[in-house]
């Protein structure tokens, strides 16, 4: 079959609607990381210069010949790690770390106890319009302006992105991405301070969330609906980061309470919305598996990091969820080829049995792959069709 943009669409949604594709659509989810490295430059000269993420990215995608969907990629410049939709302390390369250094989220107590009842009182939205401006030591008009001139950029970016990719024949996933309330809490409240308030104030922590969790919905598809040029080209997706809810850290009754009912209201809003969620799944969550069957069948896709078992989930999952992975980052980055190759035949042919599978990297692509494994992945899924 001629390879063109509707060909590479069509594959891709078949997958998420758990037909089978004429073969298994393939998608690194590459940022500027790997690019970067992999084009001679360092991490802090992407920081200083973002262009260069966009134009060695297209470079190495059309040295490895191209994979079947486009992701959101790129980063925080110095400017924009200031204006995350989490108030998180980033540290960049070339600035507060090594030069060659992958950015790092630090861990620190931004948000206090006390300010859990100012969230039940305002709602996320006014209480980040408030707090968030003194978080950065930034009077409110200064904030609006950057927020402004913020989505102005990432309009821009998203158009031209847009008007790229299609022309070269690959669709785009595109929305953004959010952290629901469980993840945020524990990202600004710190895994430690969040997990004693989970235990020690568990009401005063569900009526935080309940406060938050409409705001959040509201703002996600607004945010992507705005961005979304050329939707015939596109599959209008949202990311939930999901790393801190499953067994990797807590018992089922945690993510049961705190966790699943957040990923079922944000997840239904989006489906309605003509929204595909991508449910980014960080560490382990094989014994939260069962629960995903309480989500809309045939309009998700999870994304898997290695850590969980994505043989397991197939089995559990069948047809319910799009599966996409798990190419691990250590095979990637120190594996073979020949050891590439047959594990992305194995996932091909059991998660792939049947379709509702994309194969893919664990997470996002190592910035120290080996270039030679990653052309291994595009062609195993070109070439090796089994369920054909």
């Amino acid at each position: 079959m001629e390879e063109n943009l509707q060909t590479r669409l069509k594959r891709v949604k078949d997958a998420i609607g758990h037909k089978q594709p004429d073969r298994t659509p393939v998608s690194l989810a590459m940022d500027y990381k790997f690019p970067v490295r992999y084009k001679g430059h360092t991490q802090g000269e992407y920081f200083r210069n973002r262009s260069i993420g966009g134009k060695y990215l297209l470079e190495v995608f059309d040295e490895l010949g191209g994979w079947d969907i486009v992701g959101g990629g790129g980063g925080n410049t110095t400017e924009e790690r200031d204006l995350l939709e989490a108030p998180m302390v980033i540290k960049v390369p070339g600035q507060d770390i090594p030069e060659d250094d992958v950015i790092q989220w630090e861990e620190i107590e931004v948000l206090k106890k006390e300010d859990y009842d100012k969230i039940i009182q305002l709602g996320w939205k006014a209480f980040m319009e408030d707090f968030y401006p003194r978080f950065r030591g930034w009077d409110p008009a200064e904030y609006r302006s950057r927020i402004k001139a913020r989505a102005l950029k990432e309009r821009e970016a998203q158009k031209a992105g847009a008007m790229l990719w299609p022309q070269k024949g690959y669709p785009i996933f595109g929305g953004g991405d959010v952290f629901p309330p469980l993840m945020m809490l524990s990202s600004s409240r710190t895994m430690t301070q969040f997990t004693l308030d989970l235990h020690r104030i568990p009401d005063k922590v569900q009526a935080v969330m309940d406060a938050m969790i409409g705001d959040l919905i509201s703002i996600s598809i607004t945010a992507a609906k705005a961005n979304d040029s050329l939707p015939e080209y596109r599959i209008l997706t949202k990311s939930l980061i999901l790393e801190r809810g499953g067994v990797f850290y807590y018992p089922l009754k945690i993510f049961e309470r705190f966790e699943l009912p957040y990923m079922k209201k944000m997840v239904e809003a989006f489906v309605k919305e003509g929204i595909t969620p991508i449910l980014h799944f960080d560490q382990d969550w094989t014994l939260n598996l069962p629960y995903l069957k309480q989500l809309p069948k045939g309009k998700c896709i999870m994304q898997l990091d290695s850590k969980t078992d994505i043989f397991k989930a197939k089995e559990v999952l069948k047809d319910h969820i799009c599966i996409m992975g798990d190419v691990p980052p250590g095979l990637l980055s120190l594996g073979t080829v020949a050891e590439t190759t047959a594990y992305c035949k194995k996932l091909i042919d059991v998660v792939g049995k049947g379709g509702g599978f994309i194969l893919g990297v664990a997470c996002g692509t190592p910035v120290d792959a080996k270039f030679d494994n990653l052309k291994a992945m595009i062609d195993t899924a070109i070439n090796y069709n089994p369920h054909i």
